[in-house]
């Protein structure tokens, strides 16, 4: 029963948090292009029958092949469901969607908690849940009209680990559990295969001392089940045996069969010295075979594009991007502090209250310092990828949010004698942890003080009120940047040439190159290629990412100043500043 108090404390944080979103959110409005493209592809499924995994309209209506497993599309359509009869389906999808951040907030904030309950007093488990819902790192992937898995996928990464600390008792139930809650986070999206296969070797660690073999195949029977079953019901468009490495595929089927083999080789090892270092060789050795006969998963989704169109592709990704300056310490330092505390853990020599970390666990060696270590790699792990992807911060966020009821414990045990002391220790972790990244934030929202320069008044340029002025290019192609291609596929009936979803690369590229064309008498042949009849077209303050590199003479640029070539006439515009042109040819 104590969970549920934590989940309402973390869900209610995040509604509160997101105060300042409601409004836009409430009038119909989503904070992404990936949002609106999940409801859409929903819907158009809904309307086919089936779920699907590509979105119509897009790629000049050749439609595109959209990466996620449809995994989050499943539980969205049964919150949407029971609302349906009453506001249709379209509101009740928005519906579902606006509800998905708080009740994932609220699960991940009780699911942080339960992870490290047997290692914390459950006087502050509560920390973990606050973490979970205010620290940056998770509150710039739950404001709300965020409607993807960012959230769900932190949660499955929690609960897989909480039931593979269990599953250290030897409990063979916990390790098939780990197993599940592995299975399901990989089909959620494979972004979470690292953090799940660190929780099962986690288990290995504990082979070389102690014959779990059972506990390592039931762990691995849980998790071949779930993707088994989810590879055979979610496939790739591609077909069962599409080696997609950006979504469940034939790939990770093969990496849980190979693991059930592995771990079934293991309990066929007899008891003998040499059984700890055999094991760990037999499953090292089929790890490598996976990676060797799908060397692309290693890479990602950088292994899918040619080296020159990941680079213009991922370039103008602002997730994609490397985190600087105060951004740093206001996504990082949390996760920083973790790493400090695991490492100061695994590197004394007398641990006063190693009986929190494992009562048990750890017998027959009783010494909790090679889990700390271990846990410290893998809060390094996490702190590197959110350094090199601002997607990625959350990681070393729920590192963090679970590392901090521990050491408030072990404050409070290690200084049980001097209360006062004690006490001071508990604020300074709360103020650490909570107050840095406060302090970073501040000073990142503080205005620039910059030199007195001619001031422009920019339109919105929101797409909320966009439908009016498309709907005489209902049907027809429509050039426009490849950010706001999912909201106009969502909002109106036109096509458009490209979107930011890699498997659309082609149609990206050629989104890219028209923009980037020099305009002239005649229409370019970059545009031409893209099959557009109209260029939908708003000016920025900031110079467009796709033209930045080029010198100031691009068809955006020729736009941005109002001087338009001869062939586009203006076709209309609206109060948010957008100007719909036709092509004339």
């Amino acid at each position: 029963m104590y969970l549920l108090p934590l989940f309402l404390l973390a869900a209610g944080l995040n509604i509160l948090l997101g105060m300042g979103a409601w409004p836009s959110v409430l009038a119909g409005n989503l904070q992404d292009p990936d949002s609106y493209m999940r409801l859409l592809r929903i819907e158009q499924g809904i309307r086919a029958g089936h779920l699907l995994t590509s979105v119509a309209g897009d790629q000049s209506g050749a439609g595109v092949m959209v990466e996620w497993s449809r995994l989050l599309d499943m539980l969205l359509w049964l919150m949407a469901a029971p609302l349906t009869p009453f506001i249709g389906w379209h509101k009740a999808l928005f519906a579902a969607g606006l509800a998905l951040g708080p009740l994932g907030v609220g699960f991940l904030g009780a699911v942080l908690a339960w992870a490290v309950e047997p290692f914390a007093l459950r006087r502050y488990l509560w920390s973990a849940a606050l973490a979970a819902a205010v620290l940056p790192g998770i509150v710039t992937i739950a404001v709300p009209g965020v409607v993807h898995y960012h959230v769900l996928l932190l949660a499955m990464i929690a609960l897989t680990a909480g039931f593979t600390a269990r599953a250290w008792r030897d409990n063979s139930w916990a390790g098939f559990l780990a197993g599940l809650s592995g299975g399901f986070a990989i089909w959620l999206t494979p972004e979470t295969m690292p953090f799940v296969l660190m929780a099962y070797a986690s288990l290995l660690l504990r082979w070389f001392t102690t014959p779990n073999a059972t506990v390592l195949f039931t762990t691995a029977a849980g998790c071949f089940d779930v993707l088994m079953v989810g590879l055979f019901i979610d496939p790739p468009a591609g077909g069962y045996f599409a080696p997609e490495v950006d979504r469940l595929s034939c790939v990770y089927a093969a990496m849980g069969l190979l693991f059930l083999a592995g771990a079934s080789m293991l309990t066929r090892l007899p008891n003998r010295r040499w059984r700890g270092v055999a094991g760990f060789v037999v499953l090292a050795a089929l790890f490598g075979v996976w990676v060797a006969i799908f060397p692309g998963v290693v890479l990602g989704p950088y292994g899918i594009l040619p080296p020159n169109q990941a680079q213009a592709f991922f370039g103008v990704i602002t997730e994609q991007m490397p985190v600087h300056g105060r951004d740093a310490v206001m996504f990082l330092f949390p996760g920083a502090a973790a790493l400090a505390y695991a490492l100061w853990r695994g590197l004394r020599r007398h641990d006063r209250v190693r009986a929190l970390l494992t009562p048990e666990m750890l017998k027959p060696r009783g010494d909790g310092r090679v889990i700390w270590l271990y846990l410290a790699l893998c809060g390094a792990v996490a702190l590197v990828l959110g350094a090199k992807f601002l997607l990625f911060v959350g990681f070393s966020t729920i590192f963090a949010a679970a590392m901090l009821p521990v050491a408030l414990s072990q404050a409070s045990v290690g200084l049980a004698e001097k209360p006062l002391f004690a006490s001071l220790a508990r604020v300074g972790l709360l103020a650490l942890v909570f107050g840095v990244p406060e302090l970073a934030a501040i000073a990142n929202a503080s205005p620039k003080q910059t030199a007195a320069t001619p001031v422009r008044n920019y339109p919105s340029c929101k797409l909320h009120n966009i439908a009016p002025l498309l709907a005489q290019a209902a049907g027809d192609v429509v050039l426009a940047g490849p950010e706001a291609a999912p909201e106009l596929l969502y909002r109106t009936h036109v096509q458009t040439v490209g979107s930011l979803f890699h498997h659309g690369i082609a149609g990206y590229m050629r989104d890219r190159a028209a923009w980037r064309a020099v305009p002239g008498i005649a229409v370019p042949p970059e545009v031409t290629a893209t099959g557009a009849a109209y260029v939908l077209f708003c000016p920025s303050p900031a110079r467009y990412l796709l033209v930045a590199d080029l010198p100031k003479a691009t068809l955006w640029d020729t736009l941005e100043a109002g001087t338009p070539p001869p062939w586009l006439s203006a076709a209309g515009r609206n109060a948010e500043g957008w100007t719909l042109y036709k092509i004339t040819r």
